[in-house]
């Protein structure tokens, strides 16, 4: 995933908005969203290929998704990126997702970014030569191959820019979501065509302050592919993949 737009406690009652492109080699085999551990109950995608996830939702409104940093060089030897999202929600409560966050060896794993958001903290570890960790302060935020809200991208400054006005005008959470979801429709700034890579799905989430969660899912370039509701694979009685 390469694009992820946050509004971290933009608007009351919903402390995550959040709207994320997957952009990949257009041939790496995938499962859409499923149920990836039932107790406690987590969703998200598969990748087929290395068997890890780029995002990860729980049914307690925590989220974990990670992307490849830009480097000149990828090490096969090392473990998957695609580890950390769900060995993130399998750590628990905020205290121990912290914990594994911060006790990440950045040498284990090609450079990567991991956001962490639950309905109480946001972080993001940025891992490479050495590892980082920000925490999010209340907002909109672009994370993409860089650090977060990397300045001097124009890529990212422009989603940025784009971002805190649709946050500023939303009427409510529903609102603001189909205004990121419609950003990363952009083929200019968010949503990469190309024969052998690009945008091969794209995923949006909220978190309420109740403990609900919204969950879509488009099994595409989300130019070409609607949204589709899957939060019913965090409810109870939804069987298992």
């Amino acid at each position: 995933m390469c694009t992820i737009l946050i509004a971290w406690r933009c608007l009351p009652g919903a402390p995550l908005v959040l709207a994320a492109n997957r952009d990949e080699f257009i041939g790496r085999p995938a499962a859409a969203p499923g149920i990836l551990v039932d107790h406690p109950r987590i969703a998200g995608g598969r990748d087929l290929l290395a068997g890890g996830t780029w995002m990860a939702v729980a049914a307690d409104g925590r989220v974990a998704a990670v992307t490849n940093r830009r480097s000149e060089m990828r090490d096969p030897s090392r473990r998957s990126r695609g580890e950390l999202p769900l060995a993130t929600l399998a750590a628990g409560d905020d205290a121990g997702m912290r914990r594994l966050v911060e006790g990440l060896d950045p040498a284990a794993y090609n450079p990567f970014n991991l956001l962490v958001v639950s309905p109480t903290e946001a972080l993001v570890a940025h891992g490479g030569d050495r590892l980082e960790v920000v925490e999010l302060q209340p907002g909109p935020h672009v994370l993409g191959v860089h650090d977060l809200d990397q300045a001097g991208e124009p890529r990212v400054e422009h989603l940025l820019t784009r971002l805190d006005e649709a946050a500023a005008t939303a009427g409510g959470p529903d609102e603001l979501l189909a205004a990121m979801e419609r950003l990363l429709c952009d083929p200019e700034w968010a949503c990469v065509h190309g024969d052998l890579y690009g945008t091969v799905s794209s995923s949006s989430v909220i978190v309420r302050d109740r403990g609900e969660v919204t969950y879509r899912h488009a099994p595409g370039r989300p130019c070409e592919v609607a949204h589709e509701d899957v939060g019913a694979l965090l409810r109870p009685g939804q069987d298992s993949r």
